[in-house]
């Protein structure tokens, strides 16, 4: 028993004493073939130390890939099949911000029923390092191919952008990362300016033909039942000039920004650099604000007061307690006002957990919206 106590202890002191650093790249040595070894680099250096709640649980992932100059390919944890990495080959272990690196010719990965990674290689001198996901295309281009893999490949683009114009601005002025994410948020709502107009002006026009269509639709509900309700329906449509689908213009005009939005929450989420930045009074932009500790967990929500997404949430309830369209029945606002708290609240559970930096610049996003719709109006 002393004797495993005095291993463990040993083993534990080499493991501290691999130097390790995230904000450059490192050369590591040990045995590839130490599988507790193995683990514990990944555990402690590669996957995301703080335990994420709800929806965000998918930044506590950790991403198995082989690459090289023309491929790169997920492993699959819960296979039992045993991959070999070839000459040009990386074996590439990817967390939300650093990455494991290892090239070792003929080496046979594989994975155990608890999803831990085993590797057998005969090369005494394997390449490892561990480096944050903005070193890799400068250390081998083809490793450039993790940014965003898990993204549709036009999603991924626009994640790089969003990520370079986020870094530009930074550059270019010097500014905490807090006020950068803000510009950048501004500038966002700028560029879909255009998108934003031709949905206020649907949805304005749909306003209008819903006050002119809806009491002509009541009375013939009212009159007349069957094909005969739906032939007079139709005509209804056709005499405004419209077809029964008019509704989802609006709509269609709102997706174009869903996958902008997709792309941008992905690239605030994965970029290093808003490691460790303060802001206000986040101790940590890449983490939760974590104003106060709840001394519990709540399902979906994680252990912290959280006070950034109360404050989108008390934006978007502004806005939704102010919004009134002139051209809908009394009824129908209190019906759209109805549907835009349960929104509310909707977003309010699913980014309560997230990093303050995606809330944050939700919350800018929103408030900038809120403005530009009543100067659109």
């Amino acid at each position: 028993m002393k004797s495993l106590i005095s291993k463990t202890l040993l083993l534990n002191l080499l493991i501290f004493c691999i130097p390790v650093k995230a904000d450059s790249a490192s050369d590591i040595n040990f045995d590839l073939n130490n599988k507790i070894t193995l683990n514990y680099i990944i555990d402690s250096q590669i996957k995301e130390q703080y335990p994420y709640s709800g929806l965000a649980i998918y930044l506590n992932q950790v991403q198995y890939y082989v690459i090289d100059s023309e491929s790169i390919i997920g492993l699959d944890r819960d296979s039992t099949k045993e991959t070999s990495l070839e000459n040009n080959q990386w074996l590439a272990v990817s967390g939300r911000f650093n990455v494991l690196l290892i090239k070792s010719s003929g080496a046979k990965i594989s994975f155990d029923g608890n999803q831990q990674l085993s590797i057998k290689s005969d090369i005494t001198t394997p390449i490892i390092n561990v480096l944050n996901k903005t070193q890799m295309s400068d250390f081998a281009p083809e490793l450039d191919q993790i940014r965003y893999n898990h993204l549709w490949k036009p999603f991924a683009i626009v994640a790089k952008i969003s990520e370079s114009l986020l870094v530009f601005i930074k550059s270019s002025t010097s500014l905490s990362w807090g006020i950068v994410v803000m510009i950048f948020a501004l500038l966002i709502k700028l560029i879909l300016l255009p998108v934003s107009i031709m949905t206020a002006k649907s949805q304005q026009r749909v306003s209008q033909i819903n006050s002119q269509l809806q009491p002509r639709l009541a009375e013939i509900k009212k009159k007349y039942k069957g094909e005969k309700a739906h032939h007079f329906s139709m005509k209804a449509h056709k005499d405004l000039g419209v077809s029964p689908f008019y509704a989802l213009k609006p709509m269609l005009s709102f997706l174009i920004q869903i996958p902008i939005l997709i792309a941008i929450f992905n690239a605030l989420g994965e970029m290093p650099q808003f490691l460790n930045q303060s802001f206000l009074w986040f101790s940590d932009l890449s983490q939760p604000d974590m104003l106060l500790p709840l001394g519990f967990n709540i399902p979906l929500l994680g252990e912290y007061f959280n006070l950034m997404p109360i404050i989108m949430t008390i934006i978007t309830l502004t806005a939704t307690v102010l919004h009134k369209d002139k051209h809908a029945s009394q009824s129908d606002n209190k019906k759209q006002k109805t549907k835009l708290y349960l929104m509310s609240a909707s977003f309010l559970i699913l980014f309560y957990p997230f990093p303050a930096v995606m809330v944050m610049y939700w919350a800018m996003a929103n408030l900038l919206g809120f403005v530009q719709q009543k100067l659109l109006k």
